[in-house]
């Protein structure tokens, strides 16, 4: 192919919702990319089991890193497009700077990754996208193209984690996050994979038809907000008959002050009791949003609810 002109790297691995998988293969087929390099797995990838076929154990297949590369006929940027099948079991910082190896070699100046960002917002609203970088400069121009900084929280995985060997290399980057319902981050989300890509194409000055992905968005959209209403019926049910239960067992000396909007002591270790279920299972969170609604204290738990959500990838 046509050598590239200082392109951006977009480098993407399997996360929640497959947001950064979907909208970096996306790229790939539409833009027609061709085969640039392969990273060699060897040391990154430990099996964790093996395929078995008519009985017989077949040897283990290596996760397959590959970069493809695209040159703009416009005025927008080339870019170097990975893919990884898995994101690595060992040595992932050696593994990172393998991948740099080869992306200095392309002349490779900015270093996105894509990902996707789980918060209570119910299916049918927009996805939004928020933007963590490794500079001020980049941040602001990614905030200009419309998406949200990430005011606190962690991106795991290789979505962050090669950002930050990007940076020590001296170049610069951000990543990408798709908003994605909390409740299905094993759901994959083409809504969020899109989301990013319209930011990333007016970033990168790219004339990509997202039609595909928005007509696969709109259908999973359809299905997720038929299972949110059922979950939150299942959540108000619950929780009405806990209110129940402990409006009849509650002391009668015990009432609330409006004014200072008090809970009582049972209602704290209840709350208590579904902030650390839903810690350990994100299914839980309906349940314990629901109870904070019944309560009036969801303004008072917002912050803390939040945080439940704020581990990206």
């Amino acid at each position: 192919m046509t050598e590239l002109r200082e392109p951006w790297l977009v480098a993407a691995w399997p996360g929640m919702g497959a947001v950064a998988f979907l909208a970096a293969e996306y790229l790939v087929r539409k833009l027609g990319a061709d085969f640039l390099a392969e990273v060699p797995g060897g040391e990154h990838f430990h099996p964790a089991g093996v395929e078995v076929r008519e009985g017989l154990v077949l040897p283990p297949r290596s996760p397959r890193t590959v970069l493809s590369g695209w040159r703009n006929k416009g005025s927008g940027r080339d870019l170097v497009l990975l893919l990884g099948e898995q994101q690595p079991t060992a040595e992932s910082w050696r593994y990172c700077e393998a991948v740099l190896g080869v992306a200095r070699e392309l002349e490779v100046t900015r270093a996105y990754t894509f990902a996707a960002m789980a918060t209570p917002s119910p299916p049918r609203t927009p996805a939004r996208v928020f933007v963590a970088a490794t500079e001020a400069a980049v941040l602001s121009e990614v905030r200009h193209f419309g998406a949200e900084p990430i005011a606190s929280g962690e991106i795991g995985g290789m979505n962050g984690v090669f950002l930050a060997a990007a940076a020590e290399q001296r170049i610069s980057g951000a990543c990408l996050l798709g908003e994605i319902p909390f409740f299905a981050s094993a759901v994959s989300n083409p809504k969020a994979a899109a989301a990013v890509l319209r930011v990333f194409a007016r970033l990168a000055g790219l004339e990509l038809d997202l039609g595909e992905l928005e007509r696969a968005g709109a259908e999973i959209e359809r299905q997720l907000t038929a299972h949110h209403e059922k979950l939150e019926q299942a959540a108000r049910a619950l929780q009405e008959q806990a209110a129940k239960k402990a409006s009849e067992e509650e002391p009668e000396e015990w009432t609330r002050s409006s004014a200072e909007d008090v809970l009582s002591p049972r209602d704290v270790t209840r709350l208590e009791t579904l902030f650390d279920e839903a810690r350990r299972d994100r299914s839980k969170a309906m349940q314990l949003k629901a109870e904070l609604d019944r309560l009036g204290v969801f303004e008072r738990y917002e912050d803390r609810f939040l945080d439940l959500f704020k581990h990206a990838e």
